[in-house]
């Protein structure tokens, strides 16, 4: 075994002991937490290892040359955190959307995309057990049974493949125990909010054990239609996950599990600032939490999945794992398009993706200097999309030019997508200090698309009526180059090089007529790139008391895809994507985690930023020039501070947890115009440049010593910040606006049998 992988390995026994049962006193606000087994010690109140599969093998977070946040099966339960979406506010430089799941995005570093229709990407990939989740509308999870959550920062193209310029994010689930165990839990709070959860383990043989996971959410709308008494932007969910483990040999083991999660709500798309082309304000519904529209849409999806993991080690010491995978997601979602209580236009659609996976990964021997991952990778995707607008019987008072009740505009089809992939990652130890990072990985993706729009009765949108029937190919060579030096046992410096690939593909929308005259280059667009160069420092100090991660890092973006509404004046907007820009995004980030007693712990982290468009001349509202403006979603400012405590209590043989978590998010713009406002003398309204915010979320907690149970009041907004976390212009040239969650609060419990 070399030197440097004997200083890696040399890690103080001691450090593996507990000082609390089955209790972790884990990072809060957006440090790089500690992983699923990690605690501190009495002896010496040190941070345990973090254990990562990053690069998909099992490795110290902290010889990783990657700037990530991990965090722990406890961290993710003493935080509150339930769902993918509340992930943002955990790391710095990450954002996740709070609106719609149909347009979930993740941000990173200032870069992110929803994908709105199945022609575009996005530019995260979200991955459980290694299995890419696809694309928006699966992205936000229920995290389920987890063991760990990784949020990889920087492209992550040779590992992941496409879609994963900005970042990746990894679930990584809890796997069947020998243990035989019953977890149940309840969780009541304001808004009629109910969760109940159970979770089971069951060894079934010496070498087979099975676990059973079920969640059952439900929490009353937020927002009042004042029309229809409706509460929108409800939640009622359910999802569930089965794993079986089975050493079949001492060499061979499987993994089966199978996921499934549906959601039946009234859905929220945003509230009107203005009337239909900012006309004037609304007549009611003006609080943030009201509005007054003549319909409640639905936001229903059904996702599932399911796997199968074989691992087998070989005789040689080299490691086998192939992963086969299917995943499917179905999502129905509708708009009032018109925002007011006129039955003039609203939207339908369902879209529908069907997915499978192969992926099989040899992995040499941990014990030599050279050390690395070989994998091949299939990827198949059907894609089914259909979408109306329809007219409603208020239309006709309105110079539209479309008859009342009928079918404005109708467009479906399908994209049937196919990748092959290659890659390769590993590490040589140049020296006992010095080691020596690369990757590739090699792509070819080929992109079918049968689509058709009739937008014949649109009126006066002007909306295009044709069809596309055509393919495109891709091939990319994404490589990778790190230098990661050991300055001692506990302290890393790291410079990385890294590359990554978007898809090209089409802009299956409501595309105006004007710019889809029939042939498919109209809406066709091409591949984006990035170049990222990253610099960090990994420190473990103060007798691994305090932890210390700090980034800088570069990147480029060539043909950045940027999906816009554009106005066609009159108020009118279109929706297009193109390559026009090029992008730069670069910043620091400075996380630490600092351990004083053995029952205190307090972590801090910032995150600045610097995400631009470096050319995007014709981008901005009106064709205006957009060169140098900040990308949306990018806050030149994140920061968060947590601090947590473990008190004793003999006399109730427990032990009480304080909790607090704040962080903060600067100012930020929505479009590539960076507007700062909208006024035209009828109406003066906040719109594209979003406020600063703060969030205090809080919890404490009475755990049981024995482990059996434990329950919890917690609070989160505990300011009751009624900030704007989204605005946008929609097709009738109505300026629209969503809200943060307001405070919410209740007591949850649980018990173990």
């Amino acid at each position: 075994m070399s030197s440097m992988r004997k200083i890696n390995q040399n890690i103080n026994s001691a450090n593996r002991k507990k000082i609390l049962p089955n209790m972790l006193a884990l990072a809060v606000g957006g440090s790089t937490l500690l992983s699923a087994s990690a605690g501190f010690t009495a002896q010496t109140f040190s941070l345990e290892e973090v254990v990562v599969t990053a690069q998909k093998r099992e490795e110290r977070a902290l010889e990783v040359p990657i700037s990530m946040a991990a965090l722990g099966a406890e961290a993710l339960e003493q935080s509150g955190i339930k769902e993918v979406k509340d992930l943002g506010e955990m790391a710095p430089n990450v954002q996740i959307s709070q609106d719609s799941d149909f347009s979930s995005r993740v941000t990173i570093r200032g870069v992110g995309a929803n994908s709105r229709n199945i022609g575009f990407d996005t530019r995260v990939g979200v991955y459980l057990d290694g299995v890419y989740l696809g694309q928006s509308p699966a992205v936000n999870q229920g995290l389920v049974d987890l063991a760990r959550v990784e949020v990889l920062r920087g492209p992550q193209g040779t590992l992941f493949g496409k879609n994963t310029v900005a970042g990746a994010v990894n679930l990584i689930s809890k796997k069947p125990s020998d243990e035989q165990e019953l977890e149940v839990g309840i969780n009541v709070g304001n808004y009629n909010n109910r969760e109940y959860q159970m979770r089971g383990n069951l060894p079934l043989s010496d070498t087979t054990a099975m676990s059973l996971s079920l969640n059952k959410t439900e929490r009353d709308g937020y927002i009042e239609n004042l029309f229809n008494g409706d509460e929108v932007n409800e939640r009622d969910a359910t999802s569930g996950r089965v794993h079986l483990r089975s050493d079949v040999s001492d060499k061979m083991s499987i993994n089966i599990a199978a996921d499934y999660m549906t959601q039946d709500r009234n859905g929220f798309n945003g509230e009107p600032l203005t009337t239909i082309f900012a006309g004037g304000y609304p007549t009611a519904g003006n609080d943030k939490y009201e509005m007054y529209q003549n319909r409640t849409v639905p936001e229903d999806k059904e996702i599932w999945g399911t796997s199968a993991t074989i691992d087998y080690d070989l005789d040689s010491g080299f490691s086998f794992k192939s992963i086969t995978a299917y995943r499917y997601t179905d999502m129905i979602y509708g708009t009032d398009v018109d925002f007011t209580e006129f039955d003039l236009v609203n939207t339908a659609y369902q879209d529908t993706y069907k997915q499978l996976t192969q992926e099989f990964q040899l992995t040499s021997p941990a014990d030599s200097a050279l050390s690395y991952v070989l994998g091949v990778y299939y990827y198949t995707q059907d894609s089914d999309t259909e979408r109306y607008a329809l007219a409603g019987s208020d239309i006709g008072a309105f110079p539209f030019g479309i008859a009342p009740n009928s079918t404005a505009v109708a467009y479906g089809g399908t994209v049937e997508t196919e990748s092959y992939s290659i890659y390769a990652n590993g590490n040589y130890d140049i020296t006992d200090r010095l080691s020596l990072g690369f990757g590739f990985r090699y792509s070819e993706e080929t992109k079918d698309v049968d689509w058709s729009i009739d937008g014949s009765n649109s009126g006066a949108f002007n909306i295009a009526t044709g069809s596309v029937d055509d393919s495109r190919t891709d091939r990319d060579f994404s490589p990778t180059v790190s230098l990661n030096y050991a300055m001692g046992e506990d302290s890393f410096i790291y410079a990385r090089a890294s590359t990554g690939v978007k898809s090209g593909g089409y802009n299956l929308d409501f595309v105006n007529a004007d710019q889809f005259t029939g042939s498919p280059d109209d809406i066709e667009f091409d591949t984006e790139s990035v170049i990222s160069y990253e610099l960090g420092y990994k420190a473990e100090l103060l007798d691994r008391r305090l932890r210390i991660n700090t980034a800088v890092f570069y990147s480029e973006f060539e043909d950045y895809q940027v999906n816009q509404y554009i106005d066609l004046g009159g108020g009118g907007t279109a929706l297009t994507i193109t390559n026009a820009a090029e992008v730069v995004s670069k910043g620091i980030e400075l996380e630490a985690t600092y351990v004083p007693t053995d029952n205190l712990q307090i972590t801090a982290a910032v995150g600045l930023l610097d995400a631009k468009f470096k050319s995007f001349p014709g981008g901005g509202d009106g064709g205006a020039d957009a060169t140098d403006n900040d990308l949306p979603y990018a806050p030149d400012l994140t920061a968060a501070l947590g601090v947590q405590y473990y008190l004793p209590v003999p006399s109730l043989a427990s032990t009480l947890l304080l909790r607090a978590d704040y962080s903060y998010t600067s100012e930020r713009f929505i479009t590539p115009s960076n507007n700062e406002g909208f006024s035209n003398g009828v109406v003066d309204i906040d719109y594209d440049q979003l406020e600063s915010y703060d969030l205090i979320n809080a919890r404490i907690g009475l755990i049981d010593d024995a482990d059996r149970w434990e329950v919890y009041l917690w609070g989160r907004n505990l300011a009751d910040s009624d900030h704007m976390n989204y605005s946008f212009r929609d097709f009738l040239g109505t300026y629209v606006a969503g809200y943060a969650m307001p405070r919410t609060y209740g007591v949850e419990a649980k018990y173990r049998f």
